[in-house]
Formats: structure tokens, sequence, C-alpha cells
């Protein structure tokens, strides 16, 4: 089973070290806090969490089988394997939740489509990304040539991951964006800062993280019509001819 390459671990690690500092953990609590308001709503009888980092965010989901994937040695996980190549059969799972995997990786189509696979049709597929167009994604040109986490990562536009989706036969369901201000840990304490943009009422599309649902659809039948051979009336039937009196053999005396 092919694992993640070098470049990839070596992203992995970074900012996995970034979701434990006081930013990262603001940004995961309210990432954590929009989860909470639509995990309840997806139902099912598997989950699976691809994340770059080790917490558990799906605390509130209403399935009862929930694993995630394990990336890296020392991962408690069940199993451990590349996002774009899943140990996991065809329609398969009910719930997927990749958090931050497609920004981290060296081909995220490829490893778009292989998690696709095996969702269920019309199953569901929640991707939580960062949003190029924010003040986070503005200082990204900068910051990446520092390789400082996470604007090393790759920012994919929410509309063209959004395409990738469709061309994946998943319909998008909703769109949540988060954290508007600028890369700077609060001094706020407490629960989840709903100012920070959890709420429906506001939601521009200018936060620093977006959390997309997908819904994968299912294909539609072709019924397929018989093909009816033209041919003429009574083509294959023979004809019998009728025997008359005279060509009968005679009856013998006695």
């Amino acid at each position: 089973m092919m694992m993640l390459t070098q470049a990839t671990s070596n992203n992995l690690l970074q900012i996995r070290n970034w979701f434990e500092s006081p930013i990262g953990q603001q940004l995961l609590q309210t990432e954590s806090a929009i989860l909470e308001q639509i995990l309840p709503g997806l139902f099912g009888y598997h989950l699976l969490q691809v994340s770059v980092q080790k917490s558990e965010l799906f605390g509130l989901s209403p399935i009862q089988h929930k694993v995630t994937l394990g990336l890296m040695d020392g991962d408690r996980s069940p199993f451990m394997a590349g996002p774009a190549q899943l140990p996991l059969g065809n329609d398969s799972i009910d719930v997927v939740l990749l958090h931050h995997m497609l920004d981290f990786i060296d081909s995220p189509q490829e490893a778009l489509r292989e998690i696709s696979r095996t969702v269920l049709p019309s199953g569901h597929l929640v991707i939580i990304g960062f949003n190029p167009f924010s003040l986070w994604g503005m200082i990204k040109p900068l910051a990446s040539i520092l390789k400082v986490p996470p604007w090393n990562g790759g920012f994919i536009r929410p509309g063209r991951l959004m395409d990738w989706m469709n061309l994946l036969n998943f319909k998008i369901d909703r769109a949540q964006y988060c954290m508007y201000g600028l890369p700077l840990a609060s001094t706020r304490s407490g629960g989840a800062d709903f100012s920070l943009g959890l709420s429906r009422k506001t939601n521009w599309p200018l936060g620093a993280a977006y959390v997309i649902v997908a819904r994968k659809q299912v294909r539609a039948m072709t019924p397929i019509r018989p093909v009816w051979r033209k041919q003429k009336s009574f083509g294959e039937l023979s004809v019998v001819r009728s025997a008359s009196r005279d060509a009968l053999p005679p009856r013998e005396p006695g």
C-alpha cells in the first residue's frame, strides 16, 4: 500500500504542530462548532475521518461506527493508508469527513476521486479547506516562500473544488465560511466565538476556512429497449399443401 510522499509527510508534520498553536486551536474550535451544526443531520452506519491533525471531529455524529484514517507511524487507527489508495470497497462509507487533507497532499484531485469512490450513493462528503479568497490567502505568496504553515500548503478555491465534486457526481448541499480576521489568536476565552462566522445569516465567502457539504447522487439507470427484427409476416412459416382425393392411394379390397 502506497503511503505519503516525503514532501507530504513533512507538510503533515508541520501542519500538525501548527494546529497545536493558539491560532490553530482557535481555528479547530471554530470548525468543530460548525461540524456540531452539520453532523447531527447526517445519518448512516459508517463514518470515516481523514484529517491532517489527530483530534476527532465527529463527536456529535449519530453514526455508531466512526473511525479515523491513520496517515503516519504512531497514529491510533485501525488501519493506515494514503488518501489516494484506501483499502475500502466501493460505496462502503456513509459519511466521509475530509479535514484540510486536500490542502497538503501532492495530488488533491486523485485523492478526492479515490475518497469519492468509497462514498455510498446518497452518502455525504464533508470537506474543510483553506480559502485563498481571504485575508489569510492574501499573505500566502509571502508566507509560502518562507514555508510557514499553513501557507506551505495549496489553498484550493471553493468554486474549483465544487467543480471537481460535480464531475464526481456530487451535488453541493451547503458551504459555510469562518474566520474573517487576520491569522492572529484571539484573547477571548470560553466557547466558540460565533462572530467568527458560525451563523448562516452572515456567511460571506471570504472566510479563511470553508466547510462544504455534498451528497453523492444516485446515477439514473437507462432502460434498455428490446430490438425487434423487421421481417415479413409468416416469413418463417412453411405452407402445407392440401392433398386432393385423386392423389390418395387406392384402397385395397377386403
